[in-house]
């Protein structure tokens, strides 16, 4: 692995803010879940110290002059806080919850901003699109439940959430790894340029 291929690598997010994610997309989609609703409190609690994590690695992210990493991590910051007030609060009693077409289209919007990030993901890494690929999938997913009545979009959005969760885990114990062992030790998919300017050496 050269020098440069291995500074994209470190330039990844955080590991910190891969556990934090992680640890969103398992509490919320439970939260929906009637069969495995942890206490309200929890929840909660949970998002906001997720949301938290996110807002300080992303304004470190910025400051670093990482600004991919920033525009990631300080919107889905804001995203996670924002579900306090529209699950959290109305269920502690705190204000009413949402009807269903204002909650289909604010997840909607959220799974169209994480299409963006997947899109601008492919020359970064394949576990990063994974991760952007199924956040998208479940926030679309969890945005059409709203508009029905079965519970089919539900557990499609909440499948597609733990699997990116688990994306998530793989990331941060990947560069954890990575980084002391000082080689790749579990892969990302990290796409390097040179294999670009040696396939277009071999087409000339």
């Amino acid at each position: 692995m050269t020098e440069t291929s291995t500074a994209t690598m470190f330039q990844e997010l955080p590991g910190p803010a891969l556990i934090a994610l992680a640890v969103a997309l398992v509490v919320y989609p439970a939260s929906l879940l009637e069969p495995w609703q942890p206490p309200v409190a929890l929840t909660g609690f949970a998002l906001g110290g997720v949301s938290a994590v996110l807002l300080l690695y992303g304004v470190h992210s910025r400051q670093q002059g990482q600004s991919q990493i920033a525009a990631a991590l300080l919107p889905f910051g804001l995203f996670w806080l924002s579900l306090i007030s529209y699950e959290v609060f109305p269920a502690l009693g705190l204000g009413r919850h949402p009807d269903a077409l204002t909650m289909f289209s604010y997840l909607s919007l959220w799974a169209m901003f994480s299409a963006i990030l997947f899109l601008g993901s492919f020359r970064r890494s394949v576990a990063l699109q994974g991760l952007y690929g199924t956040l998208m999938c479940a926030l679309l997913a969890l945005s059409m439940d709203h508009l029905r009545g079965d519970q089919v979009f539900l557990w499609l959005g909440c499948g597609f959430a733990f699997l990116a969760a688990v994306i998530a885990l793989y990331m941060a114990l990947a560069q954890c790894l990575n980084n002391r062992c000082r080689r790749e030790v579990l892969r990302l998919g990290h796409w390097d340029p040179e294999d670009d300017v040696s396939t277009d050496e071999n087409l000339v």
